[in-house]
């Protein structure tokens, strides 16, 4: 790698860090790095391309250690507890990483989505014991719940927090290998409030992975508020077990599985409060209205989720329109 190259990866890293990468543009990176315009130019495409390079070199600087632990010859919990264990150190160790690597690279952009699913898939051998057979539902979940926990801690500022949660993420990761069916039942009367949180955890992990994706495929605002309202009711109408799960039993397992649902839901807040910046007059009413839209969007669709009536769901256009969203005439 030139010196130019390494200064341009170093100022990117630095100030998406400490700004957020919306907040960057090229002429920062250029003016931080001590390069020319053209000098930028022809090593990348672009600032996303540029980001790009940074967030594949940080997850590989984080992920490498993590897998090299797990190579041996001990069950495949020991050695998924021991890379679990060095990928968590890793990433409490270097806050700026771990902000790039679980937070930044989902606002980003198409280019840096792919490259995080891309990158991601590298956690599947881990996830998933060598005798388990065809599993690819069950480690995608796996790697969901694993990567959407990362995000949760590091966006929250408890990223140096989590060593603490191997044993937790132990016992959520491993369950759908140990338990004695794989499809983990979701009736609140019939599971403990513990075996339905390590599902739980799975369902919102996929539900929220969703919307994440869909708001940042637009330019528009408007748009990406309604692609992400447009994932929601696809979930919702493609898997009705799992969305009852979610938007309704979750209430009545137990004190937890409802705190849990609370971060769900603002976790959904916060996916759309991003594009509502766009379109309110201040932080403050883009945060509300995001927190009234996921309500809103709750309870419309809370009677034919319960009756897992996906053909009684309402449109979009009546969701958006319900929130206020729609454009001034």
């Amino acid at each position: 790698m030139s010196s130019q190259n390494e200064r341009v990866m170093t100022a990117m890293r630095e100030l998406v860090a400490s700004r957020g990468y919306r907040a960057v543009p090229v002429s920062e990176v250029i003016r931080h790095a001590g390069v020319s315009r053209k000098t930028f130019y022809e090593l990348y495409a672009g600032k996303e391309e540029c980001f790009v390079a940074v967030y594949e070199a940080e997850m590989e600087r984080l992920l490498a250690p993590a897998l090299q632990a797990f190579e041996g010859g001990e069950p495949w919990t020991d050695r998924l507890r021991t890379a679990l264990g060095v990928l968590l150190s890793a990433v409490a160790a270097d806050g700026d990483a771990a902000r790039i690597c679980f937070v930044e690279v989902l606002t980003a952009g198409p280019l840096a989505l792919a490259a995080r699913n891309t990158t991601l898939t590298r956690l599947d051998r881990l996830l998933t014991p060598p005798d388990a057979g065809p599993s690819r539902a069950l480690t995608a979940g796996g790697v969901g719940y694993l990567s959407e926990v990362l995000h949760r801690e590091v966006s929250g500022g408890r990223g140096a927090e989590l060593p603490a949660l191997r044993a937790e993420l132990m016992r959520t990761l491993t369950l759908p290998f140990t338990a004695v069916a794989a499809d983990v039942a979701f009736s609140a009367e019939s599971a403990s409030e513990s075996s339905f949180l390590a599902s739980y955890g799975q369902v919102a992990a996929d539900m929220l992975g969703r919307v994440s994706a869909a708001v940042a495929t637009d330019d528009d605002p408007t748009e990406r508020v309604r692609a992400g309202v447009g994932a929601l009711l696809e979930f919702c109408a493609q898997q009705p077990e799992r969305a009852r799960a979610c938007l309704v039993e979750a209430l009545s397992v137990g004190p937890t599985a409802r705190k849990r649902q609370d971060e769900t839901r603002r976790r959904l807040s916060e996916l759309f409060e991003e594009p509502l910046r766009e379109l309110r007059p201040s932080d403050r009413i883009a945060r509300v209205s995001a927190i009234a839209l996921v309500g809103g969007f709750r309870e419309l669709v809370y009677d034919a989720v319960d009756r897992m009536a996906p053909a009684d769901l309402p449109t979009i256009d009546t969701i958006v329109a319900a929130a206020r969203l729609d454009p001034p005439s």
